[in-house]
Order: C-alpha cells, then sequence, then structure tokens
C-alpha cells in the first residue's frame, strides 16, 4: 500500500514538473525605466517561452483613463478655430500590440474583443464626452487613435514576434516611447492555436523619474514658488550664455 501510494505521489510530481516546464511565461529587460535628465525613450526586449504554440500576441499597457483632445470647426461658418474638447474615457495612455502575424488570422474577431485585446476591442469600450452635436463616434476614435499613433504612444503591428519553434522560445524588441509617462505597464503574451488562446502569462515594466528629474518634479508640486526662482534663474543664465555666443561669434 506504502509502494503503490508513493508511485502515485511521484507520478505526481513528474506531471507538476511537466506542466511548469512547458507553462507560459514572459519577461521584460529592462523591467525597470529610469527618466534621467538625458532621457529619450529606450529598447524594450520583451521575451518568454513555455508551450509550443504556433502563435503569439504581446500587449503592453498602462491602466485606463482619460485622453483630452481639442477639435476645431468653422465659428459661424467662417473662420477655422477651436471649438471645444473632447474627452475619451478609459482608454490607456500607452497601448503596444505585437503578434506573429495579422492578429485576425490568430483570433477571431469576437474573441478578441472577449479578452480585450487589440484596436478593435479597445473601440468597443471607449466612451467620449463632448458637447459637440452630431458626434460621429467611429470617425472621432479613428482619429483618436491616429493621434496616439503620431505620438508613438499606440502601436499595432503584425508579424513582429519572433518565434523559435526548436526553443519554444518568442521574443521583440520594442522601441519605448519618450512621452510614455511615469508608471507601471502590463506585459501580457497569449500563446494561441487554432484560433484559440490556449495560455497566457504577464509581468510589468515600471516607468519611474530619478536624480535630479525626480527632484525637480517633487519640487515643481510642493515648492512651486522655490521652483519658479530656480527656472527663472535658470533661464537668465541660459539667455545670457547664448548672447555671449553670438556677440562672440559676430565679432570676427
Amino acid at each position: 500500500m506504502m509502494i503503490k501510494a508513493a508511485m502515485v505521489l511521484i507520478a505526481l510530481l513528474v506531471v507538476c514538473s511537466f506542466g511548469r516546464a512547458w507553462a507560459l511565461t514572459v519577461e521584460a529587460n529592462p523591467e525597470k525605466i529610469p527618466i534621467t535628465i538625458g532621457y529619450h525613450g529606450t529598447t524594450i526586449t520583451i521575451r518568454g517561452k513555455g508551450l509550443n504554440a504556433p502563435d503569439i500576441i504581446i500587449q503592453i499597457h498602462s491602466k485606463l483613463g482619460e485622453e483630452h483632445l481639442k477639435y476645431k470647426g468653422k465659428a459661424g461658418g467662417i473662420f477655422w478655430m477651436k471649438l471645444g474638447n473632447i474627452v475619451f474615457e478609459d482608454v490607456p495612455k500607452v497601448y503596444l500590440v505585437y503578434s506573429t502575424r495579422d492578429m485576425h488570422n490568430i483570433l477571431p474577431q469576437e474573441a478578441c474583443r472577449q479578452l480585450s485585446i487589440g484596436y478593435d476591442a479597445l473601440r468597443d469600450k471607449v466612451r467620449i464626452k463632448t458637447k459637440m452635436k452630431d458626434l460621429d463616434r467611429d470617425k472621432w476614435i479613428l482619429e483618436f487613435l491616429k493621434f496616439m499613433e503620431e505620438d508613438q504612444l499606440y502601436d499595432e503591428e503584425d508579424g513582429v514576434v519572433h518565434i523559435d519553434k526548436e526553443n519554444h522560445t518568442f521574443s521583440i524588441e520594442v522601441n519605448w516611447p519618450f512621452e510614455a509617462p511615469p508608471g507601471d505597464y502590463q506585459v501580457q503574451a497569449f500563446a494561441v492555436e487554432n484560433g484559440q488562446v490556449i495560455d497566457k502569462a504577464q509581468t510589468s515594466i515600471k516607468v519611474e523619474r530619478v536624480g535630479l528629474i525626480r527632484q525637480l518634479t517633487h519640487m515643481a508640486f510642493e515648492k512651486p514658488a522655490l521652483y519658479g526662482i530656480i527656472a527663472l534663474v535658470v533661464a537668465i543664465v541660459a539667455g545670457f550664455g547664448v548672447g555671449m555666443v553670438f556677440k562672440g561669434g559676430g565679432s570676427h
């Protein structure tokens, strides 16, 4: 009886170990992005291993919030000018989606919506607040996506996630946008086979101000008067330096 129980226990351990070995994993390098004086964005490598799935989808996003945009129109039917604001609610500040091939050939559109993957799912959840009459929702969501893409905060690309079938690994290099604000970002990996997500994994990226940038930001909120004086002094010194350079150049 004891021998039989031991054999069952060993079998369970082997099965569990095999399951862990093949479970999907994902990691980001670096996991922390420091914003310093010379910061202009960076490159992040997203890689993972696990299931021998034919397709992988990578999704990186911040928490949901609001984005405010201004819209133009003709005042009195004559002059083009800014007429008001459009507030897009339940949208992330950063939204990056990458896949091994055309995402709609990997996952059915309905599955993407249910799992909140890609632009289609995002469009369904966006709410718009504005005083604009006769709002064309689809048009303005498209304009919003274009605007965010121009700032490199949104991106959806197919065929850019590389899979090494021999080693059961995947990877992609992401150009992290300079405009992405400090905060925590979620990285999700989905293993897809036969139009279904068979496993998923997630990790996170933290973007934070460090050093002098952090001190100046803290000062701007906690001691605005002192921050204003320092900013004024820096502007005066910078202006004086530029003046001296041009004065010296003109004397030759």
